[in-house]
């Protein structure tokens, strides 16, 4: 139930092994990079500390996914694996440049051949449409007073070439559509000649040279093409097969490499931030105070001539950096962090709500849904969902906790799917006992805002700042001005009388309130702290805060009105279960309404209650003590989501 401290540290080196400490600081989990800019305020020191900007193993990487590109596979998803210390640069060059060479050339010769192919189709498709309609390729390439041009366009970009042809001088005539491209010949005047090419240009027009295309075929050209295509087509997979055979023969061996790399690419790039200086390297960044010790062995081990300088810093004034915040909980509160954190992450050295918010949590929603049916039902729901994997585990952990919660409170209350009388009532009978039942919602209210009070004046006290602990309206005076005013109403409400005349409670309260309008200067006076005069500001806070009271109060009532509007709806679809019951297939009919009420009930006012549930927490709750802004600590890691899962990896 706290936030991790954290450290600023800073690697300082030789760069030979930069590299090494990198990977071990990424590798370890538990390192968040810091660039040298913001730590940095000495411009003139910054100005001789060169910062790294290019990553060596980006091209490696590139170069390596040809071996599947050649092969005609897609190139593997890559996965982080542990890389040993005999693992560098030039080794991993070597190997993939000695890989590479053979299949590149080889990948090179398909793509010729891939154009190749490309071309004789559009020569085949051609010599057809022009044998179709009487004329030959020659014919067409020596023409004088018109200027051909023949290739392909998406159907989409020729449908806007048909309707700018409109107002040019270009003849259009398609001659076949397949596959997303329509191929046509254009004819247009030698005058418009560089105006039609950047028309088509514009609409990403491919074409092809019908001169060339005649100079490269004699004889009968359909038969000519045919037989090219396919000694081509043959060519193409004898190299696919090839590349294919040598992929197979070392699979393992290329997917681990290409792992490797890919690895030391995720390192160097998310250490961007490292910074040399005359053979020396810089690399600073946050890591949490209970693996310092685990850091700084293996670090000795793995890079004895490494220097690591260790700060402990709050807020960085010059840079508004702020330090990360990281929570460690006990695992059944841990799923209520994503509770806190749809509200705010806790600021550094804040106090962590997240025990108080499950407890709270579980409390009010067990109250205004106390069922042990639907709270079963809850549970069953959340469980099927969480193991579908349409529930994160977090969130499932929450709706199962509440159910569980609905569940106590529904034996409490002595109610089954809404039917109070099936069991005994171990506690209260909601709509026996209203009266009862609001009291005790404005109670918890009372203690859940007194709570927040209390918890406000920790953190004022972690902070040193006695002045606000003791005298401000959510501190010590705050506090006994709010019991005070709620034992007042009680014993109003209640009909007691009270063992004073009636002047001392209200003098008593002036006397509070003044205290509370007077905290800097007696925070000045008494304490000799220094304090920020806020004037009508802070009186218009004080007012503020005492409204808040009574609404803040008031707003549990809710827990009481929730708890009897969940039993007056499962009151209702039982009356209308009862109604249909002397209809035609009345008993069939009454289990369907009782089963699709019921779900409505679970479904729609679990939602409500689920929400009325945050407000409590966000809004009567965090409104006394906390405020937030944190930022989440965000280590660089590599996990693979596979071996989480337990599947295996490849090359494993």
């Amino acid at each position: 139930m706290a936030v991790v401290k954290m450290l600023a540290v800073t690697l300082i080196g030789p760069k030979a092994e930069m590299e090494t400490v990198a990977r071990l600081m990424v590798l370890t989990g538990g390192f968040q990079p810091l660039p040298l800019d913001l730590l940095l305020k000495d411009r003139s020191v910054r100005s001789k500390i060169t910062t790294a900007s290019e990553n060596p193993y980006d091209e490696l990487l590139v170069k390596l996914s040809e071996v599947w590109k050649a092969a005609g596979e897609r190139v593997p998803d890559p996965f982080p694996v542990p890389i040993t210390p005999d693992f560098s640069l030039d080794r991993a060059a070597k190997a993939v440049n000695e890989t590479v060479h053979r299949l590149s050339l080889w990948s090179k010769r398909r793509e010729e051949l891939s154009e190749e192919r490309e071309e004789l189709e559009a020569a085949q498709i051609l010599t057809a449409s022009l044998s179709e309609r009487g004329m030959n390729l020659a014919d067409l390439a020596d023409t004088t007073y018109l200027v051909p041009l023949f290739g392909k366009l998406t159907d989409e970009n020729y449908r806007r070439l048909e309707e700018a042809t409109l107002e040019a001088p270009l003849l259009l005539e398609p001659l076949l559509s397949r596959h997303g491209f329509t191929w046509f010949l254009g004819l247009t005047a030698p005058g418009y000649r560089e105006g039609a090419k950047k028309l088509l240009e514009s609409l990403y027009f491919k074409g092809f040279s019908l001169k060339e295309m005649a100079s490269s075929l004699a004889g009968d050209p359909q038969v000519q093409i045919s037989r090219r295509i396919e000694n081509t087509r043959k060519a193409i997979e004898g190299l696919k097969r090839a590349a294919a055979e040598v992929l197979q023969s070392n699979r393992q061996g290329m997917e681990r490499l290409y792992a490797s790399i890919y690895t030391m690419q995720r390192v160097y790039d998310l250490c961007r931030g490292r910074g040399e200086l005359s053979g020396l390297y810089l690399l600073s960044g946050w890591i949490p105070e209970d693996t310092l010790q685990r850091t700084l062995e293996i670090l000795e081990r793995e890079a004895p001539k490494t220097t690591v300088h260790i700060e402990e810093l709050g807020e960085m004034p010059y840079t508004g950096i702020r330090v990360p915040t990281l929570l460690r909980n006990l695992p059944l509160v841990r799923a209520f962090q994503d509770v806190v954190s749809l509200y705010s992450l806790p600021a550094y050295g804040e106090m962590d709500p997240s025990f108080f918010v499950a407890v709270s949590f579980c409390l009010f929603f067990g109250f205004m849904f106390g069922d042990v049916g639907h709270g079963l039902a809850l549970i069953a729901a959340a469980t099927i969902l969480q193991r579908k994997r349409l529930l994160s585990r977090s969130m499932g952990t929450v709706l199962k906790s509440a159910g569980a919660a609905s569940m106590l409170f529904g034996f409490l209350y002595g109610s089954v799917f809404g039917v109070e009388g099936w069991i005994p009532a171990l506690w209260i009978s909601p709509m026996e006992d209203m009266n009862r039942l609001l009291g005790v919602s404005i109670g918890v209210g009372v203690s859940v805002i007194t709570l927040g009070m209390i918890l406000n004046m920790i953190s004022c006290y972690k902070a040193r700042d006695f002045g606000r602990l003791l005298f401000d309206g959510k501190g010590l005076a705050g506090m006994v001005l709010y019991l005070s005013m709620a034992a007042i109403g009680y014993a109003v409400l209640t009909g007691q009388r009270m063992p004073f005349p009636s002047w001392v409670p209200w003098t008593f309260l002036s006397a509070l309130l003044t205290v509370i309008l007077m905290r800097d200067f007696l925070a000045r006076l008494l304490l000799r702290q220094r304090t920020h005069e806020e004037g009508g500001l802070y009186a218009f806070e004080v007012l503020h805060n005492l409204l808040n009271f009574l609404s803040n109060t008031a707003s549990f009532v809710r827990l009481a009105a929730f708890a009897l509007n969940h039993v007056g709806l499962s009151l209702a679809v039982m009356m209308l279960s009862d109604m249909v019951r002397e209809l035609p297939g009345g008993i069939l009919l009454k289990g369907v309404l009782l089963l699709a009420g019921n779900a409505v009930i679970i479904a729609l006012e679990g939602l409500i209650v689920f929400i009325q549930t945050l407000r409590l927490e966000y809004y009567e709750f965090f409104s006394k003590f906390y405020r937030g802004g944190g930022r989440a600590f965000r280590p660089v890691s590599f996990r693979d989501p596979r071996l989480q899962a337990g599947s295996p990896t490849p090359g494993s």
